[in-house]
């Protein structure tokens, strides 16, 4: 199936930093701000919103890329049988199998959201990356040439054949004019970015596995630099600094309540707000750094679910935008895709063969109906997730727990 969004750049200009919510929004853009100020590399733009965009039409395009991309479309064009039981023979091919339907379930949870939590954290390192750049060079540990780069200026050749592979998520680079024709260039440090937690020992392997496959050659802000022209290490000990940015702990509120006003009662969820004013740069070896962002894990996850969701409503908007089903007519064509994901998530739990699949499917349509920090976290006694309704949380209001014994983990 051929992708429905015509052109994915134009998809991501129509957003602003908003999509993120106010205050990480509004973080991600002084980050980027402060970054590009201080002399950070980006590819081919020159503000925060350019850059924010541009990453955004990165993650689109690898969604739309990956192999399924088209069965996603068609879960939101066909979608899951809507019963429990056997597919009738009619419906065969007009649905989805219910091995699709885990295929895509496992898509959104997954890579879909994946995408986008990893092309946020990456921002927002941008500006704590700069601020430990800059210490280094007032200190003499880095040459005034050296110059911080972001992941996307660089790419990586391919050890055989043609064709560019992603590097590292940002690189610290110093230009080597030698007496070739061509001039070299050292990689003097390299940053591994996490959007979860990792250990440190499955992080130095990745950054070592960067600075190997560095040496087969580089492309770097579109000028290439093949094998023999890549030095790693810099100075009389040929040092490599080695950098990783990890996401704060603490934990996104699970504190609400319903407001009432003219449009009837109204869910509030306590926002998150990080428990630092800065993010958090410790030594932890001879050339190594850690940096703890002062956004936690949730939040970041919070603000990709909430962009998936938007991925998901634009894809629906765009199916509907011609022809809408049967007592849809009077939505417009962002409502009817905004009702399709929501009412295609729902089948999709009826569909579920294992209790992963189940796990899920529940916590993607939750989370679309309630937001992350309720709706990824409301569990039966026994810690399993279990459908959200709205009377449910009602009961958790007077009570703390559902009259089933659900609540909020």
């Amino acid at each position: 199936m051929k992708s429905v969004i015509s052109n994915t750049a134009s998809l991501a200009g129509t957003v602003s930093f908003d999509l993120l919510g106010s205050e990480l929004g509004g973080d991600v853009e002084s980050a980027l701000q402060a970054a590009l100020e201080a002399g950070v590399v980006f590819p081919q733009n020159n503000n925060p919103l350019s850059i924010f965009r541009e990453a955004l039409a990165t993650s689109i395009r690898a969604i739309e890329k990956h192999n399924r991309g088209p069965l996603f479309q068609e879960f939101l064009l066909k979608g899951p049988y809507e019963e429990t039981g056997p597919i009738p023979p009619d419906l065969i091919g007009e649905r989805l199998s219910d091995t699709e339907v885990a295929s895509v379930i496992t898509f959104i949870y997954s890579y879909m959201v994946n995408c986008f939590k990893g092309a946020i954290t990456e921002l927002l390192a941008a500006k704590a990356c700069m601020h430990l750049f800059q210490q280094l060079r007032r200190e003499k540990k880095l040459p005034a040439k050296a110059r911080l780069y972001a992941g996307d200026v660089v790419g990586v050749h391919r050890p055989k054949g043609r064709g560019i592979l992603k590097g590292a998520d940002l690189y610290i680079m110093i230009k080597d004019p030698s007496a070739n024709t061509v001039s070299d260039i050292v990689v003097a440090g390299v940053v591994e970015v996490k959007s979860y937690f990792q250990s440190a020992h499955r992080l130095r392997e990745q950054i070592d596995q960067h600075l190997r496959r560095s040496k087969h050659g580089l492309r770097v802000n579109g000028k290439d630099y093949f094998n023999g022209h890549v030095h790693v290490g810099f100075g009389s000990r040929q040092k490599v600094l080695r950098i990783t940015v990890l996401p704060s702990d603490w934990r996104l509120p699970r504190e609400f309540r319903y407001e009432t006003s003219s449009r009837g009662s109204l869910l509030h969820v306590d926002p998150g707000m990080p428990n630092r004013n800065d993010d958090k740069i410790i030594m932890t070896g001879d050339d190594e750094w850690r940096i703890t962002l002062r956004w936690s894990k949730e939040a970041l996850a919070q603000a990709a679910y909430e962009m998936t969701f938007w991925y998901m409503g634009k894809v629906g908007e765009a199916i509907y935008s011609r022809e809408r089903p049967k007592g849809w007519k009077v939505m417009s064509a962002n409502e009817a895709g905004r009702n399709a994901a929501k009412m295609m998530l729902y089948y999709a739990i009826l569909r579920c063969r294992t209790p992963r699949e189940n796990q899920r499917a529940i916590a993607l349509y939750n989370t679309y109906g309630f937001g992350y920090a309720l709706g990824m976290n409301y569990r039966n006694a026994k810690g399993r997730r279990e459908i959200l309704w709205t009377e449910d949380l009602y009961e958790i209001i007077s009570a703390g727990k559902t009259n089933s014994g659900c609540s909020l983990s």
